[in-house]
C-alpha cells in the first residue's frame, strides 16, 4: 500500500468539513476525504437542483403592484453571500416583491456597506468562509446598527446543516435562520412576508 502525506491546513479542513455539517474527524485518509468530497458535491447538487424550485417560486410571485408588500417601513436589503446561484435567486424574489437589494460577497464588503447606508433587512451567509468569520459578522452588524440607532431585520443563511448553527445563530441575535436546503427559495418569501406584514 502506498502511503501518501497530505499536509493540509487545520482551518481549511473544518471549513471543508462543515460544508456538509460533519465535525473534522481525529485522523483523514484519502478515503475519507474523497467521501466527503462526494458529500459535498452532493449537496451542492441539491441546491442547484433546488433553482427549478426557486425559479417556480421566483415565477409565482406576480410583478404587478397589486402582489408587491407595502415597503412603506422597509425596502433596503443587503445580501453577504459569495455563491453566485445564491446570489441571483435571492436577488431576484427580494426585486419581485419590490425591494432594492445590494450584493456584497465578503464581511469586510458588507460592514463598509452597512456602515455607509441604512439597510432594512440583512441576508447573511453564515460561512464566508466559515462559521467563525459569519458569527464575527453578525457580531459587528449589531455593534454598528445600536451605534446608529437603527434595528435591521437580520437573517442568516446557510448550506451547513447543523442545527447547533441555526441556535447559535439565533442565540447570537439573528431574527431569523434559514437552511439552504430544499424549498428554502419558499420560506424565506413567506418570512420576509411575515416581517412586513407585522
Amino acid at each position: 500500500m502506498r502511503i501518501v502525506n497530505i499536509d493540509l491546513d487545520e482551518d481549511f479542513l473544518k471549513r471543508f468539513f462543515d460544508l456538509t455539517g460533519d465535525k473534522l474527524p481525529e485522523s483523514i485518509t484519502l478515503v475519507s476525504l474523497k467521501k466527503q468530497v462526494l458529500n459535498i458535491k452532493e449537496r451542492f447538487r441539491s441546491i442547484l437542483a433546488d433553482s427549478t424550485g426557486a425559479s417556480a417560486t421566483i415565477n409565482n410571485l406576480d410583478s404587478t403592484e397589486d402582489e408587491k408588500l407595502d415597503l412603506s417601513k422597509a425596502n433596503n436589503v443587503l445580501l453577504v453571500d459569495n455563491l453566485g446561484v445564491i446570489t441571483y435567486q435571492v436577488q431576484m424574489i427580494m426585486e419581485r416583491l419590490g425591494f432594492r437589494i445590494t450584493v456584497t460577497k465578503d464581511v469586510y464588503g458588507a460592514l463598509s456597506l452597512f456602515e455607509d447606508k441604512d439597510f432594512d433587512f440583512v441576508l447573511m451567509d453564515l460561512l464566508i468562509p466559515t462559521e467563525r468569520e459569519g458569527f464575527i459578522l453578525l457580531a459587528e452588524l449589531q455593534n454598528i446598527a445600536k451605534r446608529k440607532g437603527s434595528n435591521p431585520i437580520i437573517g442568516v443563511m446557510s448550506v451547513a446543516g447543523k442545527k447547533e448553527l441555526k441556535n447559535e445563530s439565533l442565540e447570537r441575535g439573528a431574527d431569523f435562520y434559514i437552511e439552504k436546503s430544499y424549498n428554502w427559495q419558499q420560506r424565506l418569501t413567506d418570512i420576509v412576508k411575515d416581517y412586513i406584514s407585522e
